[in-house]
């Protein structure tokens, strides 16, 4: 695991709940075979329709102006913890640029953060962006090519839950999310051998940019 930095963060230094972010993102809706997916956490079960499960990636730069500023690339699959009845989505793969980020999103609901390098035209994820990730020994974890088509009338709200495996259960987390939304194409490429190769050569079925992006994480 990717940790150089994060474990040396101490617990006073990371913003208490709930944090306010606000930026920019790209959201990418996937159709994929249940099978195909990493197993999920200790407590947690996919969301399995017709041997089929709802994935989301997730682009986005947190701007200045928020509890903290970073770039990320997350992706979350709907799922149930045990003993829950509402289905959540659980973050399986996520990558920060920022070490207190990493730390807090551990430390605070369960979320496996780690640290990774963000290069390309971040401001403008909701607009049109190319942008790359690479992970601390430099091998690409994913790129993205996003092109804005029309906008979305009126503000685009967004709530739900996290549900992560945590060592006395799973832990659900409210979040809440709006923005101005636009239609757009989003190009993804995940290299085949890297840690999210099982969307490697697949297409999402729908693709949003978010501008004006505010963020509500830990309610």
């Amino acid at each position: 695991m990717q940790s150089s930095g994060i474990e040396n963060i101490a617990e006073h230094d990371i913003p208490p709940a709930p944090w306010q972010l606000q930026g920019s993102a790209c959201v990418s809706l996937w159709r994929l075979p249940t099978e195909a997916l990493p197993d999920p956490a200790p407590g947690i079960r996919f969301v399995d329709v017709a041997g089929h499960t709802l994935v989301a990636t997730l682009w986005a730069r947190y701007a200045p102006g928020g509890t903290l500023s970073y770039d990320e690339l997350a992706v979350a699959v709907m799922a149930r913890g045990a003993g829950l009845l509402n289905p959540a989505c659980s973050i399986i793969n996520i990558w920060v640029s920022d070490p207190l980020a990493a730390a807090g999103g551990r430390r605070l609901w369960a979320i496996p953060k780690e640290l990774a390098n963000f290069a390309g035209e971040l401001s403008a994820l909701g607009r049109g962006a190319a942008v790359r990730a690479t992970d601390q020994q430099g091998n690409t974890l994913a790129s993205l090519q996003f092109e804005s088509r029309f906008d979305i009338p009126g503000t685009l709200p967004l709530q739900g839950f996290t549900i992560q495996s945590g060592a006395g259960g799973p832990i659900r987390t409210r979040c809440a999310v709006k923005g101005k939304a636009r239609s757009g194409r989003a190009l993804w490429d995940f290299p085949a051998s890297g840690p999210l190769a099982f969307l490697h050569g697949r297409t999402p079925f729908v693709s949003l940019g978010m501008d004006s992006l505010q963020g509500r994480f830990g309610l």
